[in-house]
């Protein structure tokens, strides 16, 4: 039995013996164990390459900028190790994909993607890159598992622009739910254990997303405007708000939909049927504030209770904090988690501006 200080190591040590096959040349390979080692050990918020490369015992920060963007490797196949690393320990048929998208806030105008556009984080427009994460959510812990670079509009049309950061050549424009739709779809294809799909507005008012997981036999709780419309089981269309207001008192149920940082997170729900004896919309309506309601639209291939249904609404959460890098309280496998974020880190921000490349959010798993 190792202890609690041993864990550390002995999965960094895992992580390293994982990806060491991605790396053709030495320099590239002990530069991205190194990287990840310096991320793992001291506290922040935020890493430059300059504070890598002191942890790590260099002169210059120039080992950690040439694994980030010259030395020739292949993240793809870095990634595919990472997934199977992750399901080697977390595999569940009944885990739940979760999409979300973070924004980083730049000053500049050379990182890949960078433009003005809306950032989540502030609810402005900001200059800042988007990435869009699909989450690994089981009981046992949840962590990142797959993820795309929103290439704004802009960026797609400037040639000169993108040969000068280094995107591919067939690179096109893709929508962020077209990127959590293909991303769910690489999931499905490569036999990745789940159950349910859960995101924000922003991919359940994606009708495309949602036939994906149809076809797949997969559920979904997908968040959906109030003027979200559906067919009730009388054949007349009507918003989500509109079939909010006729649900009876008694039909309102007290539930919790997990824990929260301040305990149980309560609710009242109530679920609403429509003409699809598969298919419903599930009302979340807060205790100290009726008036505020959110609305989710729901997917079930199978007979499934109204728990399980409100379990996976509540399981957005995680892509948020995984954005964050966090530390839990489960030691194994929340260190399992963060050691695919650390690997997950250098093997996504490979930024071809030479000096001043940050390594995005990178907290230390263990401070």
């Amino acid at each position: 039995m190792l202890g609690e200080h041993a864990w550390p190591g002995k999965l960094h040590g895992e992580l390293c013996a994982l990806i060491a096959p991605v790396f053709a040349q030495a320099r590239s390979r002990f530069a991205a164990f190194a990287y990840v080692a310096a991320l793992l050990a001291t506290a922040g918020d935020r890493r430059s390459c300059w504070q890598l490369g002191e942890q790590a015992g260099h002169d210059t920060p120039r080992r950690m900028q040439a694994l980030l963007a010259e030395y020739a490797w292949d993240w793809r196949a870095a990634l595919e190790r990472l997934q199977r690393f992750i399901l080697a320990h977390l595999a569940d048929p009944a885990a739940i994909l979760v999409l979300d998208e973070t924004a980083e806030l730049k000053k500049g105008t050379m990182s890949v993607g960078v433009a003005r556009q809306h950032a989540g984080i502030t609810g402005q427009i900001e200059n800042c890159q988007t990435v869009v994460f699909l989450a690994y959510v089981t009981a046992r812990a949840h962590t990142l598992f797959n993820f795309r670079l929103y290439l704004p509009e802009q960026w797609c049309q400037d040639t000169a622009r993108r040969g000068r950061a280094q995107v591919p050549g067939d690179t096109a424009f893709a929508t962020k739910t077209e990127q959590g739709t293909e991303m769910v779809d690489e999931a499905v294809t490569a036999s990745v254990p789940f159950g349910w799909v859960a995101g924000d507005e922003v991919y359940g008012r994606s009708s495309k997303l949602r036939a994906a997981c149809e076809d797949a036999g997969k559920g979904y709780v997908l968040a959906v405007p109030v003027n979200f419309t559906v067919t009730t089981p009388a054949g007349r269309k009507a918003t989500a708000a509109v079939l909010a207001r006729l649900v009876p008192g008694a039909a309102w149920e007290t539930r919790s939909c997990g824990r929260g940082c301040k305990g149980h997170r309560d609710y009242q729900w109530a679920m609403i049927a429509t003409s699809s004896p598969r298919h419903g919309v599930l009302v979340r309506r807060k205790i100290s504030d009726p008036a505020g309601l959110a609305f989710f639209y729901v997917h079930a291939p199978g007979l499934v209770s109204l728990s399980i249904l409100i379990k996976v609404a509540g399981k957005r959460w995680p892509v948020e904090v995984g954005h964050r890098w966090y530390r839990s309280s489960h030691a194994a496998f929340s260190w399992l988690c963060s050691l695919f974020l650390a690997g997950f880190l250098f093997l996504f921000w490979r930024c071809p501006a030479g000096a001043g490349v940050e390594a995005w959010r990178a907290c230390p798993a263990f401070a």
